[in-house]
């Protein structure tokens, strides 16, 4: 996407074009979906749907789409990445307290235009069975080899900042991600085929 582009494509959605929209979740999408799926962990992917986050996630994307200052496709995708995380960690709260807080609660029905659109779009990637089999290798990686991986390939972070983030050298850092890639590949490898 070239600068500027991500604002326009978020706006157009808004505005109703289904095409904007679409080509929205092809783009970030998948890579969304794996990201809330990697961090939410198992216990809370028993109690909640990954893509019920996913569409919360864009859906609030919307709403504070005056809150996006950035302008390329990698800001776009840290941004929803930070609005899916409060939106994890508003999920695992509530199931903690086990009772309904409704201040909390995004009311959808006053945005069913956009609700039902982003549903669509999010049935189609869902059955993407790849994802699925990714988010199952994932979810059998150390805590370590997780993190290393949704740094270097959500983020998209430099190997200099993923040192940075870990604490270690950038070529520890590198020896890391080489080792949870290897393991992921394991992983993949042993899942059975979709």
């Amino acid at each position: 996407m070239d600068p500027g582009s991500s604002t326009t494509v978020l706006r157009q959605a808004l505005a109703g074009s289904d095409e904007a929209l679409d080509r929205l979740y092809a783009r970030y999408g998948p890579r969304l979906l794996s990201f809330v799926r990697l961090k939410m962990g198992r216990d809370l992917r028993g109690r909640v749907e990954s893509r019920d986050i996913v569409q919360a996630t864009f859906l609030k994307s919307f709403e504070h789409l005056d809150d996006f200052d950035g302008s390329t496709g990698r800001s776009l995708l840290g941004w929803l990445m930070r609005i899916a995380e409060r939106e994890i960690q508003d999920r695992a709260d509530f199931h903690k307290r086990d009772k309904r807080d409704a201040r909390r609660e995004v009311d959808v029905r006053d945005r069913s235009d956009i609700a039902v659109r982003t549903k669509s779009a999010l049935s189609r990637l869902i059955l993407d069975e790849r994802a699925e089999r990714v988010a199952n290798a994932i979810a059998t990686l150390t805590d370590t080899h997780r993190q290393v991986i949704l740094l270097r390939t959500f983020e998209e972070l430099s190997f200099p900042e993923i040192a940075t983030r870990l604490g270690k050298s950038e070529d520890a850092s590198r020896m890391l991600f080489a080792r949870a890639m290897t393991a992921l590949t394991l992983a993949l490898s042993a899942a059975p085929p979709p």
